[in-house]
């Protein structure tokens, strides 16, 4: 009896064991069945992971590529403008009519040059209309007197001429400028001007999409000059406060000479904002101009500095009789 008993004891404990090692079995396989699942998972994860890193990759490339393509694309368009241009001539400062001065009759009360900015059309004005703007049938009508009275039109060379005493201008000669180049001189006023077939020298900041503006406006009666290419900015105590009188001597020339390459002339330059000090008049003079522009109120006449030329700023709401007499 105490036999039978043992012998059951030992089968159940046997049993216990069998079951507890049948658990722990399971508990491993569900372990393990656990851990390649999460592995499997992970794996996954990573493999997704990298594809989206291959994919960005790969997208970065491509945009990469096609804004290379598009740069080229645009370098090469403003490349075939330029080339262009200097076969037909195009954005060089050209004359287009006769001097007709002779020693009886000339320009005597000094040349006016013009100084305009923006143009606007009154049917949709600007936000900050100022004095700096032009109404487009104003610039018209200006435009109309200068062509019926048979004005004359003088070249940049011919204005160096004019104040070294090289040669005389007729009594009627003005020059048109209009500074920064902005979008609305060129997309209202320089269709007036290939119109009424009136040269306009266009002071452009080459940094302000200068290649581009030129091969898209290119016409024999529009020449850029230059307006700095990054000097029409803060950074100066000068004036109005323009960085060129902060600049060193070398940075500024390389400044001026990357215009003139831009711009492919260096018959003209305004100074931005028409701050100068004797360093800029220099650096102008190194960078190989011909001229040079101020703001300050004048008419240029024989024995001025050809690179301090006075301007006569034109002012929004002028009159035509007001215009006549500033310009005669």
């Amino acid at each position: 009896m105490r036999h039978s008993k043992k012998n059951k004891n030992h089968k159940k404990r046997k049993y216990k064991r069998i079951i507890y090692s049948l658990i722990v079995i399971l508990l491993i396989l569900i372990a393990v069945l656990a851990g390649i699942i999460f592995w499997k998972k992970n794996e996954k994860t990573q493999a997704e992971k990298v594809q989206q890193e291959k994919t960005a990759a790969a997208k970065s490339r491509e945009d990469a590529e096609k804004k290379a393509l598009e740069e080229q694309q645009a370098q090469e368009q403003a490349a075939e403008a330029t080339r262009l241009a200097a076969e037909k001539n195009i954005n060089k400062d050209n004359q287009t009519g006769q001097n007709t001065a002779t020693e009886e009759n000339h320009k005597t009360n000094g040349l006016a040059i013009c100084m305009y900015h923006y143009v606007y059309d009154k049917s949709n004005p600007p936000e900050d209309l100022n004095n700096n703007y032009i109404e487009i049938q104003t610039l018209e009508e200006e435009l109309k007197y200068l062509t019926e009275n048979n004005y004359y039109f003088p070249t940049w060379e011919e204005v160096r001429q004019y104040v070294s005493g090289e040669l005389l201008l007729p009594e009627k000669s003005v020059v048109l400028t209009f500074d920064d180049g902005s979008a609305s001189f060129l997309d209202l006023g320089v269709p007036l001007f290939n119109e009424y077939k009136v040269p306009v020298t266009s002071f452009l900041i080459a940094s302000y999409d200068g290649e581009n503006k030129i091969a898209k406006y290119a016409s024999e009666y529009l020449t850029f000059q230059s307006h700095s290419y990054d000097m029409h900015r803060a950074g100066g105590n000068v004036g109005h406060g323009g960085i060129f009188p902060a600049m060193g001597h070398d940075e500024a020339v390389a400044d001026l000479q990357q215009s003139i390459e831009i711009g492919g002339n260096g018959d003209a330059f305004a100074y931005p904002f028409g701050d100068y000090t004797d360093s800029c008049v220099q650096a102008v003079k190194d960078a190989g101009f011909k001229c040079a522009v101020t703001t300050e109120y004048g008419r240029v006449k024989p024995g001025d500095d050809p690179l301090l030329l006075p301007r006569i700023r034109m002012l929004e709401g002028q009159s035509l009789e007001s215009f006549i007499k500033l310009v005669e």
